[in-house]
C-alpha cells in the first residue's frame, strides 16, 4: 500500500496568509477569502509532496527557504487578486470607512492625515485595532466616540516618529562639518548668526543633537557667534517630552561618554536629563507641516524620516516649502531612507552629499560649497 502524500506548500500557504493578514483590514480577511487566497496561490506555486510521516518543522523551513521568492510572489499576487474580486458580496466598503475614519479625525481634532502615506497609516490604525480587539473601521470609528483615552493613544501611534540621539551617527559627522562650514561662511561676511529649523522634532532628540554639536563648535573657538535653533512637531504630547528634556538611556546609545557627562544628569530612576544649557537653545513650538506658515529665512531645515509618511503630492508640497523657507544657499537634510523625488528639480536643489541625505537651494549662477 503507497504511504500517504502530502502537498507541504498548502501547510506553508495557509501559515502565510495567516500571518500576513493578522493587521489588515483593509481587506475581506474572512474564512472563505483566506482559503480563496490559498488556493489561488497554490495554482502557481511548485507541489511539494512528501510522506506524511515525513513533516517536520525543519522541513517546512527549508522548503519556505528553498522557494523564498516564488512564495512572497504568488501570496501576494494571491491576496491582492482575492481582495480584489472576492467571491461572496462585501458587507462593508473598507476603502470608504477608512476614508469616513480620517475625515472624523480631522473634524474632531483637526489633524488632517488624508495625504499621509496611506500604507503607513492604515498599518498604524490597524495596530490599535488589533489592540482593542476591533475588526473593521466602522466599528473602531463607533469605539473611538467612546473612548477618549483610545483617541489619544491612537493621535500618538499616527503621530510618533521613532528617534534617538545623533541617529544614524556616520551622518553627524557631516552634519557637524556642515554647520562649522557655514557658521566660518557667514563669519567671514560679517554674519554672526546661523538659523536652524528641526521639523518634525518629536521628543527633542535631534534639536538637542544639533544643540550639542554647536556648543561644541563654540567651545573650538567659534566665539562671538549666535544661534537660533527652532524646533516643531504636530505632535503635543511630544513637545511636552521634549520640553521635559528626559530620555531612557537606551535614547543615548550613540552619545559619546565625554558629551554624556558634560549635557546630562543621571537621575535616580536612570533616565537622563538635558542640561539646561543645552536645553535653552532650543524654541520648540507646535507646527502642522501641512497647514500653517513655515519659518522664513532658515540657514538648515533638518526634517529627518518626515517625507515617508506623507504621500507623493505632499512630498512635493512640502518641498517647495522648505525651498521657500530657505535662504539662498540654504541647505536640507533628509532622512537617510528618503530622497529629493524627480519632481522637485523644479525647486532648484543640488544634492550635496547623497549618503547623508544633504541638499542644497540653488539661486542662479549658484555653485556647491566646497
Amino acid at each position: 500500500m503507497a504511504e500517504k502524500q502530502k502537498n507541504i506548500m498548502e501547510d506553508i500557504a495557509r501559515d502565510f496568509i495567516k500571518h500576513s493578514l493578522t493587521m489588515r483590514y483593509d481587506i475581506c480577511t474572512c474564512g472563505q477569502c483566506k482559503e480563496d487566497m490559498v488556493a489561488s496561490a497554490l495554482t502557481t506555486l511548485p507541489v511539494e509532496n512528501v510522506p506524511l510521516q515525513a513533516v517536520s518543522a525543519s522541513l517546512i523551513d527549508e522548503t519556505k527557504l528553498k522557494y523564498k521568492a516564488e512564495l512572497a510572489r504568488a501570496m501576494f499576487n494571491a491576496i491582492d487578486m482575492v481582495s480584489k474580486n472576492p467571491s461572496h458580496k462585501l458587507t462593508e466598503d473598507r476603502i470608504e470607512s477608512f476614508r469616513l475614519l480620517l475625515n472624523n479625525i480631522l473634524e474632531d481634532r483637526g489633524l488632517d492625515f488624508r495625504q499621509y502615506n496611506q500604507g503607513v497609516i492604515r498599518r498604524k490604525v490597524g495596530y490599535r485595532m488589533h489592540m482593542n480587539g476591533v475588526s473593521s473601521y466602522g466599528e473602531y470609528a463607533r469605539f473611538l466616540r467612546k473612548s477618549p483615552d483610545e483617541y489619544e493613544k491612537m493621535l500618538e501611534a499616527l503621530c510618533i516618529n521613532v528617534t534617538e540621539f545623533f541617529r544614524d551617527m556616520e551622518v553627524w559627522v557631516t552634519i557637524r562639518y556642515l554647520l562649522e562650514t557655514l557658521i566660518n561662511q557667514k563669519k567671514l561676511k560679517g554674519h554672526n548668526t546661523l538659523r536652524i529649523w528641526s521639523a518634525g522634532c518629536s521628543s527633542g532628540e535631534e534639536p538637542y543633537s544639533l544643540a550639542i554639536v554647536l556648543k561644541e563648535l563654540l567651545k573650538a573657538g567659534l566665539k562671538n557667534f549666535s544661534f537660533e535653533l527652532y524646533a516643531t512637531d504636530i505632535d503635543k504630547k511630544c513637545l511636552l517630552m521634549a520640553s521635559d528634556g528626559v530620555y531612557p538611556k537606551n535614547n543615548l546609545k550613540n552619545v559619546e561618554e565625554k558629551y554624556l557627562k558634560s549635557y546630562f544628569t543621571l537621575l535616580g530612576d536612570g533616565n537622563y536629563r538635558i542640561k539646561e544649557e543645552i536645553k535653552n537653545m532650543v524654541k520648540f513650538q507646535y507646527l502642522d507641516l501641512i497647514k500653517q506658515d513655515f519659518l522664513r529665512e532658515t540657514d538648515v531645515i533638518v526634517c529627518r524620516n518626515v517625507f515617508i509618511y506623507f504621500n507623493r503630492e505632499l512630498q512635493e508640497q512640502l518641498l517647495k516649502k522648505f525651498y521657500f523657507s530657505l535662504c539662498p544657499g540654504g541647505y536640507l537634510i533628509k532622512g537617510k531612507a528618503e530622497t529629493i523625488i524627480n519632481e522637485a528639480s523644479g525647486y532648484h536643489f543640488e544634492d550635496v552629499d547623497t549618503n547623508a541625505r544633504i541638499y542644497r537651494k540653488l539661486i542662479p549662477t549658484d555653485s556647491l560649497v566646497k
